[in-house]
């Protein structure tokens, strides 16, 4: 759904229309996807370059290419990394379903300032690689995620890492955890779950929104490679195939989860969890915020994160504590 301040109207004619009539027939590509994510990251203040890093054609000694590929070509990663702050922990940040790096846009330059951060565009989504989605399974489709997510560490030459991931970008981190449990920095797994909507707290400006709305309209405008995937992640109403709840018990990474007040996913599946993970687990809710907490609330999302990874900021166990405000459920 598109901001209304932002989206192109339609006459009366054409009302019938989901898309406005200006916006079905403007065509897109990888580089139009990466000058609107220039345009829209043109709002960030923080240094940044972008690359589109080489994870070659499958995983290694793996018989399937990304995936039953009947191209040899190598994929790409495409990855943004502001290093305003190289001595800092590494900060991998990881989208949603049909997202992509950009719409983070309102949190680089917070976290910027405490963090190396490094933002990626999933295979399959944004301005990556979109091979032919041709996975036959559950397991083979968090493969093609899981496995381009360490093809493209080891191209980076990360070795531990705090993985923050929203919504479906927090699913796939926490089985990428669950794989690789000695690569992800706990405590700060920061998961959400999946929506389709902005705006239950601050809203857009007119700039941000136009802007997101170009980035949007060109991440689902061109080819469609990693969207595939939803009929082996999700069965009806939005559940997991392979829930992470029946695997809190092989837990191996200390986890916070974020909600927002307002998001339609219940926190209680992250309490059920929690009873039996034997690792720390931290649940927060976000006030004046529904599913997109990082857009609706993002001084509010900023101020959970760093509480999450005060480990790693300070050594004094009260630094950036929350506010009463937040309804921190670590505690009940």
């Amino acid at each position: 759904e598109f901001n209304s301040s932002a989206a192109v109207t339609t006459t009366s004619r054409s009302n019938k229309s989901l898309w406005p009539s200006v916006l079905r027939w403007i065509p897109s590509s990888t580089d139009h996807i990466i000058n609107a994510e220039k345009r829209l990251l043109s709002i960030v203040k923080t240094p940044y370059t972008q690359e589109h890093v080489n994870i070659g054609t499958g995983p290694p000694g793996s018989k399937v290419r990304w995936f039953r590929s009947a191209s040899n070509e190598p994929r790409y990663i495409n990855t943004v990394t502001f290093e305003s702050n190289k001595e800092a922990p590494t900060l991998v940040m990881v989208h949603g379903y049909a997202a992509a790096q950009g719409f983070f846009f309102r949190n680089f330059d917070a976290l910027a300032k405490h963090f190396r951060v490094i933002a990626i565009d999933q295979l399959g989504w944004g301005g990556s690689s979109r091979p032919d989605f041709t996975c036959k399974s559950t397991e083979e489709t968090e493969a093609w995620f899981i496995d381009s997510l360490e093809e493209w560490r080891k191209a980076k030459n990360l070795d531990k890492f705090i993985l923050l991931g929203h919504s479906f970008g927090g699913y796939i981190a926490a089985k990428y955890a669950l794989k690789h449990p000695e690569r992800p920095w706990g405590p700060n797994l920061v998961r959400k779950y999946t929506s389709a909507r902005f705006g239950e707290g601050d809203m857009l400006s007119e700039e941000e929104s136009k802007l997101l709305t170009d980035y949007i309209y060109h991440t689902l405008a061109a080819k469609a490679s990693g969207e595939l995937c939803l009929k082996y992640i999700f069965s009806f109403g939005a559940f997991a195939r392979s829930p992470l709840l029946q695997r809190a018990s092989e837990w191996k990474v200390p986890t916070t989860f974020i909600y927002g007040f307002q998001d339609w996913m219940n926190y209680q599946g992250a309490v059920d969890a929690r009873k039996n993970m034997s690792v720390p687990c931290e649940i927060i809710r976000v006030p004046k915020a529904g599913h997109f907490v990082f857009l609706d609330n993002a001084n509010g999302f900023h101020s959970a994160v760093l509480h999450a990874c005060r480990r790693f900021l300070s050594s004094d166990p009260n630094s950036y504590a929350l506010s009463e405000a937040f309804l921190s459920l670590d505690r009940i």
